[in-house]
């Protein structure tokens, strides 16, 4: 799986902590290059790079501060990638704002739709939707050059998305997801796939209440993943052996890393789409 993965040049938003970080790391350690961006956070950003130079080597990291939701911020991404590198073969979705936004204790505190602040809302679908699709058209003519590419959104548990309280972030997902699905369909003529990959449950991320790292956290679901259960599956997306599979999406915490690559994917890969009419 490594072997196809080694020099494709893959942008991932949100590069800097969590599960951006972890996806870095771990498409390093197989040998492509990485460009992670930002909005802010540029100290933890720099760290990243560094970390992945040290796992991949000098050339194999650019951290770039940039802003989903704003469309010369993505273009200028894809160009100093391709500037850099030659080429430009995988854009990671990863960038979002989680609920912290709305609530900062909102795993106890379930705040109903009505009673949050517009500019909330239109913050986090700016971000989580908006910038996904700013993202992956700024990306597009870059793929369609190479003749082969990946777009990969990261998504979150349809049980999530359907929580009560989670107005906000839950749409947002659901968005994306219906995003990836239509996206698929209009490249599903090229050698450009989109997918979208989720933990499968909370992370130990900045997304969820408290410290990063404190054991006596937990999601609305229970203990927390860390993230680096979304390497596997990303190498795999990344890679050759997921060549042609398309509007799907990738479960993570589900990979069992005792099977080879194509017989852990087949068991944590669902349909996005639904064959009913109505």
């Amino acid at each position: 799986m490594h072997e196809s993965i080694k020099g494709k040049v893959v942008v991932i938003t949100g590069g800097g902590r969590g599960l951006g970080r972890a996806m870095a790391l771990g498409l390093a350690a197989a040998g492509a290059k990485v460009a992670i961006t930002a909005a802010r956070e540029g100290a933890e950003l720099q760290q990243t790079a560094a970390d992945c130079v040290a796992i991949g080597g000098e050339d194999c990291a650019l951290a770039m501060q940039a802003d989903v939701t704003k469309v010369a911020d993505c273009e200028r991404v894809m160009k100093e990638a391709k500037d850099k590198w030659g080429h430009l073969h995988v854009v990671v979705n990863n960038a979002g704002r989680g609920m912290t936004y709305v609530d900062k204790n909102f795993v106890k505190e379930r705040p109903p739709f009505w009673s949050i602040p517009t500019e909330t809302w239109g913050m986090m679908i700016d971000t989580n939707v908006n910038g996904v699709f700013n993202m992956a058209k700024a990306a597009v003519p870059y793929l369609l050059a190479e003749g082969w590419g990946r777009i990969i959104n990261v998504s979150t548990s349809l049980i999530t998305m359907q929580r009560r309280g989670y107005a906000p972030y839950g749409s947002s997902k659901w968005a994306v997801e219906g995003l990836t699905m239509i996206m698929a369909q209009d490249l599903e003529d090229t050698d450009i796939t989109v997918n979208a990959l989720l933990p499968g449950g909370a992370t130990d991320t900045a997304m969820i209440p408290g410290k990063v790292g404190d054991k006596s956290r937990a999601g609305a679901d229970g203990n927390l993943f860390e993230p680096v259960i979304m390497v596997p599956p990303i190498q795999y997306l990344v890679s050759a052996l997921s060549d042609g599979k398309r509007g799907d999406r990738y479960v993570a915490k589900l990979w069992d890393q005792s099977l080879p690559p194509e017989d852990a994917a087949s068991k944590v890969r669902f349909p996005i789409k639904r064959d009913r009419q109505y």
